[in-house]
């Protein structure tokens, strides 16, 4: 039975991993969602550059790009350029932290985002160059759901009335240490913000000035 058991946990771990691909698919479309929202009325990039009357100075003249009235443009303390969905297994081990008491599956869902108040900018002048450096991805939320949990107990012991408790608190601990270790989903929210302040940033240096051009790092 005990091998039966282990075989069948194994089995749900693969197919655990093999959803992981879930991930990377939810953070395109998020992007792909986002661009498609905003351009549509009433979208948060809208609502910056529906009204060019900040970028204009009482006797009608544009004002020069700087970095001053480029923070004004990110005028948001933080966004969130990517929520995926996380599939995953954890083990719960006994007090010797070796032996499995049992395993659990999980759904868990994760935001991350970026601090805008963090963005470098760099203009220069000569070239007619703004560079803008983004701050590096933070998780600013990781849950787990818990109506998703399922067990697979290699020793019937452990199911007990708090099981549940203990397990979800594993299952956010293996959150948290996963997501930390990914560095494709990452790679997918860096690029997930470039898009978000591209999209924010070049229509006003457009407005502003169209000789610049803008580089995001």
């Amino acid at each position: 039975m005990g091998r039966k058991k282990e075989k069948k946990a194994d089995r749900k771990m693969k197919r655990y991993k093999r959803n992981g691909i879930i991930v990377v698919l939810c953070m395109i479309v998020c992007a792909v969602s986002l661009i498609i929202w905003n351009k549509s009325e009433g979208g948060f990039i809208n609502k910056y550059f529906s009204d060019f009357e900040n970028v204009l100075d009482q006797e009608g003249e544009v004002k020069t790009i700087s970095k001053a009235s480029l923070e004004s443009v990110f005028d948001i303390s933080e966004l969130s350029t990517a929520d995926y969905i996380y599939n995953g297994i954890a083990k719960v081990y006994k007090e010797d932290g070796t032996t499995v008491k049992y395993y659990v599956a999980y759904e868990g869902k994760v935001k991350a985002g970026i601090d805008f108040d963090k963005i470098v900018f760099d203009i220069d002048e000569e070239n007619k160059v703004i560079t803008i450096t983004i701050p590096d991805i933070r998780f600013t939320e990781i849950t787990v759901n818990p109506g998703t949990m399922e067990y697979i107990f290699k020793d019937k012991k452990s199911e007990t009335e708090t099981v549940h408790q203990e397990a979800f608190k594993i299952c956010k601990e293996d959150l948290t240490e996963r997501v930390g270790k990914e560095k494709e989903l990452v790679d997918s929210a860096k690029k997930n913000s470039i898009a978000v302040v591209e999209a924010l940033v070049t229509p006003w240096v457009e407005q502003m000035d169209e000789e610049y051009k803008v580089k995001i790092q």
